[in-house]
């Protein structure tokens, strides 16, 4: 596949993306506009509403829910081969949910260290798990690992007086 092919085919991911999602709000009576940003790594669709907590739902589940549809319809003719990961937020929402999850793995990281004990979190999605762990590796004095099997999985913070024993 030629440069050129590859840069089609990924604009009309990103424009099959954003009409579909487009639908997806109109049959759930949102009005909105889509910003559409891509780059080597991502497609990121915006929805820009003005009232962007009905989008984002409770704790993001139906962002999560509508990123999830739009992967699923726009590559679903490619019989398993992945694609760019489509991301779709409103209202900063996941930039948002980051820094609480940054903010949270520095937290829980004060209290092991306080207590010399370890911490264990509520149970979370991988990917919020994923930016925990990444978040309590820079932090000096404790360490994270998962436990657990699927909805139950969840991190424990570890002191590193803890890890050595």
């Amino acid at each position: 596949m030629t440069e050129a092919t590859e840069a089609t085919n990924a604009n009309d991911v990103a424009e099959r993306a954003c009409d579909f999602l487009m639908g997806l709000l109109d049959r759930m009576g949102i009005a909105a506009d889509i910003d559409v940003n891509e780059s080597d790594d991502k497609i990121v669709l915006d929805v820009q509403t003005s009232d962007p907590d009905v989008v984002i739902g409770r704790k993001g589940q139906v962002v999560d829910a509508l990123q999830h549809v739009v992967s699923k319809h726009v590559y679903r003719e490619r019989s398993g081969e992945k694609g760019k990961p489509i991301i779709v937020d409103a209202g900063g929402y996941r930039d948002k949910h980051v820094l609480r999850l940054e903010a949270l793995a520095q937290r829980m990281s004060e209290k092991a260290l306080a207590s010399k004990e370890i911490v264990e979190l509520a149970p979370m999605s991988a990917h919020d798990r994923r930016v925990v762990h990444m978040a309590i590796a820079n932090i000096p004095g404790v360490s994270s690992r998962s436990e657990g099997e699927g909805d139950d999985r969840h991190i424990l913070v570890v002191p590193d007086a803890l890890a050595a024993e």
